[in-house]
């Protein structure tokens, strides 16, 4: 399959270059994706879907233009190619837009780990029983607990990018997750702080899930069912906390979200666009010593992990801060033109960001708080990465003498981002690996919290 795609987006290049482009870049993407929901053990959706599609970006004279289709065959991709060239000349220039340098692209010699060899092994009706039994896992943890949503997911995708300066390469990769959503209804249960749960009578919902490479990576029917049912259920009684200045505990959900807002402020667009709070920050102390944060696209089975990025540069860790020093932007092939630097393998974004392992369990992070909050869910869009304000609609379970308390809601956190990252002074053991983000839970010393 990955032979077939080569040779199109071989022909692809050798007919724009013979229509006159001078720069010629392809990626082409297939895939096929099977998806399963299961409620009150119905199955509620199932759903086997394929996508493909080819981008051609063509360049001349300094300008350039892209082009796209899902239909992959020259007849078709002949006459889209000559109408691009023929409109170019109407485009600005852009001396900045070049192909990488061909020194820097090609593909690393490891094993990844991309694809499952027992992928095409399990059959629908098995992954039907599974979930089934996964729901009545799930609903025989607390008789309060019912089930929003079973899900079951799994792709397989096959891509390939090429260019002008003779990089060809693709791979092919598999993907699998599985889910549980629930809900309970909130009785208003009496806690500390309040009278009544802000929420009585109100659903309140959340779940947990499992995502790899591999099917067997999953995590086990038991697992998911007793995370969903323990994360719903700490939700019930939930009150509004009193306004504050307190320490936070972000779990490796949070952080994640946390991180993924700073990898934003180290991408070269947003650099050389002045939209970073970290822009003249190269070289500089920007979070607490103990902080080393990189990004590692050579991981064996990890769900970022890649062999070269979008542009074909060739993939290699790069360290972003180290002893809480900035080191790095992560940079693609024109942030770097545009910065006067060399492109870091960045095209297409973070490979896995990695935050460096701590010593501390998520209980002795929740142990080291006397008051102070527990953060398991955010809201709003209240990151200013221009700024470096972070503000966020915020929930999750209060801190008290070492231990966790009521749950709450309907408030917000705010600081800046230098704060947060100079406040981290503890991190925890425990990575979450379930995303393009490794992270664990880390402490944040002071936080505001604006309630009631």
């Amino acid at each position: 399959m990955i032979e077939r795609y080569l040779n199109i987006a071989r022909e692809v290049i050798d007919l724009s270059l013979k229509q006159g482009a001078e720069q010629v870049s392809v990626s082409l993407a297939n895939a096929t994706s099977f998806q399963l929901e299961v409620r009150n053990q119905n199955i509620e959706a199932l759903k086997e879907a394929g996508s493909s599609g080819i981008h051609v970006t063509l360049a001349k004279n300094q300008k350039r233009s892209t082009l796209s289709s899902n239909d992959f065959r020259l007849e078709t991709l002949e006459p889209l190619i000559r109408s691009t060239l023929e409109a170019l000349p109407l485009m600005g220039e852009d001396p900045f837009y070049t192909l990488p340098d061909p020194k820097l692209q090609g593909k690393a010699e490891i094993d990844l780990q991309f694809r499952d060899p027992n992928f095409e092994k399990m059959a629908s009706t098995e992954k039907i029983n599974e979930l089934m039994l996964l729901e009545k896992d799930a609903l025989s943890i607390d008789s309060r607990l019912q089930t929003e949503e079973i899900s079951f997911s799994d792709s397989i995708s096959y891509m390939v990018h090429g260019d002008s300066n003779g990089f060809l390469e693709g791979c092919s990769k598999t993907l699998c997750s599985q889910g549980v959503s629930m809900f309970a209804e909130d009785g208003g249960e009496e806690t500390e702080g309040s009278s009544q749960s802000l929420n009585t009578g109100r659903k309140q919902s959340d779940g947990w899930y499992s995502s790899s490479r591999f099917r067997k990576d999953l995590e086990s029917r038991e697992d998911l069912a007793r995370k969903a049912g323990e994360r719903t259920l700490r939700k019930l009684g939930s009150v509004k906390p009193k306004s504050c200045e307190v320490p936070v505990v972000f779990s490796t959900e949070m952080a994640q979200s946390f991180l993924g807002s700073l990898a934003s402020a180290m991408m070269g667009d947003n650099v050389f666009r002045k939209h970073s709070f970290l822009k003249d920050s190269l070289g500089e102390t920007v979070a607490n010593p103990e902080i080393r944060l990189s990004d590692e696209p050579l991981l064996p089975g990890k769900l970022g992990s890649r062999h070269y990025d979008s542009e074909g540069v060739k993939a290699t860790p790069l360290m972003l801060i180290d002893q809480g020093k900035l080191l790095s932007f992560m940079c693609s092939t024109y942030s770097a033109n545009k910065l006067d630097r060399q492109s870091t393998g960045h095209a297409g974004g973070i490979s896995n960001l990695m935050l460096k392992p701590g010593n501390y369990s998520d209980e002795e992070l929740i142990a080291s708080i006397d008051n102070g909050l527990y953060l398991t869910g955010m809201s709003g869009q209240g990151v200013n990465l221009t700024t470096g304000d972070y503000s966020r609609g915020a929930q999750g379970l209060w801190i008290r003498k070492g231990k966790l308390a009521e749950p709450v809601s309907e408030f917000t956190i705010a600081s800046t981002f230098p704060e947060m990252l100079k406040g981290i002074s503890m991190i925890g053991s425990e990575v979450d690996e379930r995303s393009t983000i490794l992270t664990p839970a880390f402490r944040i010393d002071s936080m505001n919290i604006s309630g009631s």
